[in-house]
């Protein structure tokens, strides 16, 4: 595992009864890069970043996290590595404010004593942190806002601003621009770029090739549960790309990936 790769799946294998999700997956995934994970529906892409996350355990193979192995029970331990998910269905709130989203099930406690010591919400520290969290990122949403009124986007935009909040260094996207329009996608691919420029590693699994190639440094591509390629973006066209999602062709991986 070179310097520069924080991550390095090695023959990582799930099966699911008789059904093998994903077959000997390795590539590696570097520091403050957006790696594209592609592949149709049913390719592993979930699968695999569900083993990332501490969802699912892998049946074969193993995950190193900077040079030291990762073998994380449950989504509290990856997040406690510095690993945070924007999962596809958001799970926000949409009938608390944009605040209370942000630290939803993080909520900060303070002590006070009223005759004894009580553990109540430090909600004031909440709606400070979110709106620096929210300025840090070029939100223009109001905290105190009902989730149930923002647009698709800003709810997406809510879900990324509750991951960051806990200073990850990698976030794993999970198709964050499903069912936007075109310009709240815009608007997310933009604020991903922000994301790299302030430092942060990005895992997006996607499955819109227009969309990739306009943001992501790498792509890895699954077909049926395999790897078919990891290749720089620049060193790939769209029909090559359709290709090996389509597990019509095996591209050789780039040098690092040897």
């Amino acid at each position: 595992m070179s310097i520069n790769e924080v991550i390095q799946f090695d023959d990582i294998s799930k099966s699911f009864g008789s059904v093998q999700a994903l077959e000997s997956v390795s590539f590696a995934v570097r520091e403050n890069e957006v790696l594209a994970l592609m592949g149709d529906n049913g390719a592993g892409k979930s699968t695999l970043m569900k083993i990332l996350s501490g969802v699912l355990q892998p049946t074969e193979g193993s995950i190193l996290f900077r040079g030291e192995p990762a073998d994380f029970d449950s989504h509290i331990q990856a997040r406690s590595a510095g690993i945070e998910t924007v999962y596809q269905d958001l799970a926000v709130a949409p009938n608390r404010a944009v605040w209370e989203n942000i630290f939803l099930g993080k909520e900060p406690i303070r002590q006070t004593r009223v005759g004894r010591v009580f553990k109540l919400i430090d909600e004031e520290r909440m709606r400070r942190e979110s709106r620096s969290v929210l300025d840090r990122l070029g939100m223009d949403l109001d905290p105190a806002s009902k989730v149930k009124d923002l647009s698709g986007g800003q709810q997406q935009a809510v879900a990324v601003a509750r991951a960051v909040q806990s200073d990850p260094s990698i976030i794993i996207m999970d198709e964050p621009t499903s069912a936007l329009s075109v310009e709240a996608a815009q608007r997310i691919l933009d604020l991903i770029e922000e994301l790299r420029r302030s430092g942060m590693t990005i895992i997006l699994v996607d499955h819109n090739i227009d969309e990739v190639f306009k943001i992501a440094d790498r792509m890895t591509i699954l077909a049926s549960g395999r790897v078919m390629g990891v290749q720089p973006a620049e060193q790939l066209t769209e029909d090559r790309v359709v290709q090996m999602m389509m597990g019509a062709t095996k591209s050789s991986s780039d040098s690092s990936q040897a």
